[in-house]
Formats: C-alpha cells, sequence, structure tokens
C-alpha cells in the first residue's frame, strides 16, 4: 500500500464523514464512507490491512463522531474479515461483483448493529429499524461504491497483499 496516499484517502473520508455529510444530508440517514472505505480496503487489500482499517475506523466513529463506544467496531471488524476473505478472488474487472458486495456488506451492518445495540440493552423496533435506514444507505452506498473502488484500488500495491515485497532495481 502507498502509506501516506492511504492516510491521505482516510483522512478525507473522516473529514468527509463527521464534518460535511452532516450538513448536505439529513440527521436521520446519511451514507456512510467510512465503512464504505473499509470493506473495500479489506476486499483489495487483504487481511491484516482490513483489520487495521476496521480498528481505525470502527474507533474513530464510535469515540469522535458517535456517543455508543462498539456499535461501529464491531460490526466493522466482523465485515472486513468476511470482506477479506471473499477478496482473494475479486478482480479489478469485477465491478458488478464489488457493488454487490458493498450492498450486502451494508445490510449485514446494519443488522449486526441492531444486534448489538439489543444486547446493549436498548429497545430496538427490528422491522421499522432495517425499513428506516436500508433503502437509503443501499441508495447511497450503491453510489458511492465504485468511485471509493477507484480510488482503493489505485492505492493497492500488487507485491504486498500476499504478504511479500519484490524488490526493486
Amino acid at each position: 500500500m502507498k502509506k501516506l496516499s492511504c492516510l491521505m484517502a482516510a483522512f478525507i473520508a473522516f473529514i468527509l464523514q463527521s464534518a460535511v455529510f452532516p450538513f448536505i444530508f439529513n440527521g436521520i440517514s446519511q451514507p456512510n464512507l467510512i465503512f464504505v472505505f473499509i470493506v473495500l480496503v479489506a476486499l483489495h487489500h487483504g487481511q491484516r490491512i482490513g483489520i487495521i482499517a476496521a480498528l481505525a475506523g470502527g474507533f474513530c466513529q464510535d469515540v469522535l463522531i458517535g456517543n455508543f463506544f462498539g456499535i461501529h467496531l464491531l460490526p466493522y471488524l466482523l465485515i472486513a474479515l468476511i470482506c477479506s476473505y471473499i477478496g482473494r478472488n475479486i478482480d479489478k474487472d469485477q465491478w458488478i461483483l464489488t457493488l454487490l458486495i458493498v450492498l450486502g456488506a451494508t445490510e449485514s451492518c446494519l443488522i449486526l448493529t441492531c444486534i448489538v445495540l439489543l444486547m446493549s440493552g436498548q429497545f430496538v423496533n427490528i422491522a421499522s429499524y432495517l425499513f428506516e435506514f436500508s433503502i437509503p444507505m443501499l441508495i447511497y452506498h450503491g453510489i458511492l461504491a465504485l468511485p471509493v473502488d477507484h480510488i482503493v484500488w489505485k492505492l493497492r500495491r500488487e507485491d504486498s497483499y500476499y504478504g511479500y515485497r519484490e524488490y526493486r532495481w
């Protein structure tokens, strides 16, 4: 991975998520750019980088943006682990499959978030929670998936995905 470029992309995603998107979208539903970034990093960069991105993104979103610790961290870790396993067989030209994986991960994250809220003792009406958040999030993430995929794919180094680097002369 190109470390400086990846850090800059993550910082830009964090600024957009925490400062810009709340003013553009209503307070109920807005796209989760950090989540889309984590899913695509886990798909294209492997398990180690995906887990690190999920830890950093979930922690930042829980502590700095949110008010309930663990509501983003736990689902992000599980989804990054699954996406890094699926991503071993993803090629750059399989953009429809990438889009479907992002949409499936979005719905899985909503279900896992609902489970975390229920386990913490919060009262959640599951049907209304999923219906109210599911449709707008799927639309937003479907629109964001391909441009963010293009950016994340450019951050990938072919020689570091499998854990070793080739020497350059």
